[in-house]
């Protein structure tokens, strides 16, 4: 298996374009790498299969997919998220004096890409890179609530599958409410003991792309401090949307 992939690597490599030359035949990228042509035929076949090569069907030739260039735009869009959300996070976990997190969705997951850590609550911080279900906890849930519909639906239908969501009419609900509040809060539902309330961030495009969430202990965050944390959370992922071009509706 290792030896397949690294030839499919060394072959989406090879097909790079350039100035002199868009689309390579199965004949060129075999004299390139002095593999078997019919190694090569197999292995292209499968790559376009999966869509990150592109096959000419009146020139017969291979070239890379627009698939690759979607990766690539994702990686560069959650390290925009990322370096715009940084110092307002900073800004929220000195409000809070708790800590908080930003979220990316992927796939039907979230996944925790940065954490500002508070100082009394080291020991309850979620580790970097942590996933977990879009129907489980406020950072996700609320990132899910504010899915354009289409994607919403096949989420929640993979989800339903996979045994994630047992009561649909309940869940739905909950989307709903938190779709129009603006606002996630869920207990324990990552972390036993622990109180999250989560903000969906925007892009340009009015496309949820992360969440930024408040996360301590049931037992330190009460009634009043909730409410102030949901208005300083929502004030932080508006600002940090604004930075990556989201025009607030009016």
């Amino acid at each position: 298996m290792s030896e397949v992939i690294r030839k499919s690597i060394t072959m989406l490599t090879t097909i790079i374009p350039n100035e002199d030359k868009e689309e390579w035949s199965a004949t060129e990228v075999s004299r390139q790498l002095d593999i078997p042509i019919q190694t090569v035929h197999r292995l292209l076949s499968s790559l376009s299969e999966y869509g990150f090569v592109f096959k000419n069907k009146e020139t017969k030739k291979f070239r890379l997919s627009l698939t690759l260039m979607q990766l690539g735009l994702s990686i560069r869009d959650n390290l925009l998220v990322r370096n715009n959300a940084l110092p307002v996070m900073e800004k929220l976990k000195k409000k809070t004096m708790e800590s908080v997190y930003l979220t990316v969705p992927e796939g039907n997951d979230g996944v925790f890409i940065e954490c500002i850590n508070a100082d009394l609550s080291l020991k309850d911080a979620e580790p970097i890179g942590m996933r977990t279900q879009l129907s489980i906890g406020a950072s996700n849930k609320v990132i899910l609530a504010h899915m354009k519909k289409k994607t919403q639906q096949q989420v929640i239908r993979d989800l339903i599958g996979q045994g994630q969501i047992e009561d649909y009419k309940r869940f739905d609900a909950e989307l709903k409410q938190i779709e129009e509040s603006g606002i996630a809060i869920s207990f324990g539902e990552t972390t036993k003991g622990t109180v999250s309330i989560a903000a969906p961030i925007f892009s340009w495009e009015d496309k949820v792309v992360a969440s930024i969430s408040v996360e301590g202990m049931e037992s330190r965050i009460r009634d009043q401090k909730i409410r102030y944390f949901m208005c300083e959370t929502q004030r932080a992922a508006e600002e940090i949307s604004k930075e990556l071009g989201w025009v607030k509706p009016r």
